[in-house]
């Protein structure tokens, strides 16, 4: 597979959604959370009270906020060292991408999870005087928040060039994520270092990799900002631009600041801000969730909705193609089932977890994504690694009905008595949802009800489809369900694992899933000691996105082993994690091609564009290929 694979794909979706119109960032944590932090540093509270952040979130989450920034502004080793907590910085930077991720998940929204990066809070200079240990605080923080899964890098309020170039580099070369680049200026419209606009355009013409979005925060207020984006533009920074002032100037009003401005004041200067470039806006201190609510009903007034912003300097991409499904009739499958395309086809699917919310808009513009991608099936998740989501029943139906694709629904038993199992299958038939996944389940906190395991699932979904229920009562029309089961090639007890998976196929079970492997000798040692399989097999696969989530992967996911030498080959990559994780993707794919039917992509951290990028290529190059599952024989050819 071609270098490329993966690389930039992020940048590219980050640049195309900047071309469709003016985006709206979100506003203050620090002082919207300074009083819950009882005067400690605001960033103790993802450890300490992780639902103040996260209401915080979902409060701009659904004033209309579509970038998302962490909780992390001040979590570097420099910033913390003054307060013992220079331990902390890893865990303050991943638990601060998960509240916002979380937060995204619950509103349903698919809005961006920028990692907020601060200064250093070392004088003039002093990063330079500092050395590595610099750029060492900076690559730590970055690591934590990529290990969370952000979407973007947001480096704010910097005040120093040098230090911003230092800061811009480690961020290129952690990641091939989207930068923004963000200074804050005081009065005499200086830096608080003391550096000009004039001085920032120079540091920003000797970058070989300049950031993908440059512009102010934090400030003197809007009317600031737009005076200095004008600035910009005559010292030759062209943009696009972002902004995020204040909400005005700050003014002592007793023991607190206060900060003169008002939602319609800010909103009033969008359209001129966007004039000058502006094409992402948000607020900082001493703005709310009424500042971003008033940014969006302005943005509804400008011409198109702000999507003829100027973009001086952006990268032009074609307009995205919006897919235009033929959803199901309710009560029937979509046209082309999957069962039909089994070994007539090599098989694609990508797995979709339900959100933790009601809102189903970032489901459904995943779904979008996965049909542009030429897959063919969507897996459906249960509440995986037992946190509460949406019913994955719910989940599957609405995917399905946007898309037109098979959903294959993930039924575990952990939740469920057998009597609300055999409600939810036949309301799942009802639906028109007929592929089901029957698994055991991840063991909850509070110890799961657990009355069948999968086997027993697929007993019942038998009776049912021979028109009885597992008491023998006739229930009318008998079902049409689809059984598959799960598979572990790489358990610890193989010979348990595969004395399971004959007992799920004599319970008829007609499709085997692989839980995501990393070694293909796991899934050949598996098949030596079953034989060859009665019913098709389709692959799991889970891209890697860094070298941190390889790790992570292999010590904190049950079910999950990754080699040494992947993460070792993870850590080399270093910036180029996600290309060479979908390149080590591709390779197992390639290597057990002649066994399998297809294969299923999992996701991580809701990022599901690079997957249904990665689906597209193995569609094209899967075209026209029958899948080696030979029907008549029932068995799979091995090499």
């Amino acid at each position: 597979m071609g270098s490329s694979v993966g690389g930039g794909s992020e940048r590219r979706a980050f640049h195309e959604r900047l071309a469709q119109g003016l985006l709206l960032g979100d506003a203050a944590y620090g002082t919207a959370l300074t009083r819950a932090a009882g005067g400690r540093l605001v960033e103790l509270l993802n450890l300490e009270q992780p639902a103040v952040v996260e209401a915080l979130h979902l409060s701009y989450l659904r004033a209309g906020a579509e970038i998302l920034q962490t909780n992390t502004y001040a979590a570097n080793r420099l910033q913390l060292a003054p307060y013992g907590l220079s331990h902390e910085v890893y865990k303050l930077n991943l638990q601060g991408a998960k509240i916002a991720r979380g937060a995204r998940e619950i509103a349903g929204e698919a809005a961006l999870i920028a990692g907020s990066v601060g200064p250093l809070g070392v004088s003039r200079g002093g990063a330079q005087r500092l050395g590595p240990a610099a750029a060492d605080a900076l690559r730590e923080q970055i690591d934590a928040l990529l290990a969370g899964g952000v979407d973007l890098l947001l480096l704010e309020t910097q005040a120093d060039p040098e230090e911003a170039a230092l800061a811009l580099s480690v961020a290129r070369t952690a990641s091939d994520l989207p930068v923004i680049l963000n200074f804050s200026f005081a009065e005499g419209d200086l830096t608080l270092s003391g550096h000009s606009v004039a001085d920032i355009a120079a540091m920003l013409q000797s970058q070989e990799d300049p950031p993908d979005l440059f512009g102010v925060n934090c400030s003197l207020g809007p009317s600031h900002a737009l005076r200095l984006l004008r600035q910009m533009r005559a010292a030759g920074i062209q943009g696009p631009f972002s902004v995020a002032p204040n909400a005005g100037p700050p003014m002592r009003v007793g023991a607190e600041i206060d900060y003169l401005g008002t939602p319609e004041r800010f909103a009033a200067l969008l359209g001129e801000l966007q004039a000058e470039g502006a094409c992402c806006v948000g607020g900082c201190c001493g703005t709310d969730a009424a500042y971003i609510a008033a940014l969006r009903d302005a943005r509804e007034s400008l011409p198109h909705g702000g999507a003829e912003a100027p973009q001086r300097g952006a990268v032009l991409v074609r307009e995205r193609q919006e897919p235009s499904p033929k959803p199901a009739h309710l009560g029937l499958p979509p046209r082309a089932a999957l069962r039909e395309k089994l070994g007539r086809s090599f098989v694609i699917g990508i797995e979709l977890d339900p959100p933790r919310g009601s809102a189903v808009g970032k489901l459904l513009e995943d779904a979008a994504l996965v049909r542009e991608a030429g897959a063919d099936f969507i897996n459906v998740g249960d509440s995986p690694m037992a946190r509460a989501r949406m019913g994955a029943l719910g989940g599957a139906h609405l995917v399905q009905q946007a898309t037109g694709l098979e959903a294959i629904l993930h039924m575990t038993t952990r939740d469920r008595n057998r009597r609300a199992l055999e409600a939810d299958l036949l309301s799942a038939h009802a639906l028109g949802v007929r592929s089901i996944l029957a698994l055991t389940g991840d063991r909850p906190a509070d110890g799961g009800v657990f009355e069948l395991d999968s086997i027993g699932l697929l007993e019942e979904i038998r009776s049912l489809n021979a028109g009885t229920d597992p008491g023998g009562a006739r229930i009318g029309t008998a079902t049409d369900f689809f059984p598959a089961c799960a598979f572990d090639p790489g358990a610890e007890d193989l010979r348990r694992e595969t004395d399971r998976l004959r007992r799920k196929l004599e319970a008829g079970a007609r499709l085997v899933m692989t839980q995501p492997i990393y070694a293909p000798d796991a899934l050949l040692r598996a098949l030596d000691l079953l034989g060859p399989p009665s019913v098709p097999l389709v692959l799991g696969v889970m891209p890697f996105y860094s070298h941190r989530h390889a790790v992570y992967l292999d010590r904190e996911v049950p079910g999950v082993r990754v080699p040494q030498a992947l993460q070792e080959r993870m850590e080399r990559a270093g910036e180029r994690g996600l290309e060479i994780g979908l390149q080590i993707a591709w390779q197992i794919v390639e290597e057990l091609s002649s066994l399998i039917a297809g294969v299923y992509i999992v996701p991580s951290f809701g990022k599901v564009r690079p997957v249904a990028e990665f689906a597209a290529q193995l569609r094209a190059a899967h075209a026209g290929t029958p899948a080696d599952w030979q029907e008549e024989e029932h068995s799979w050819q091995r090499p």
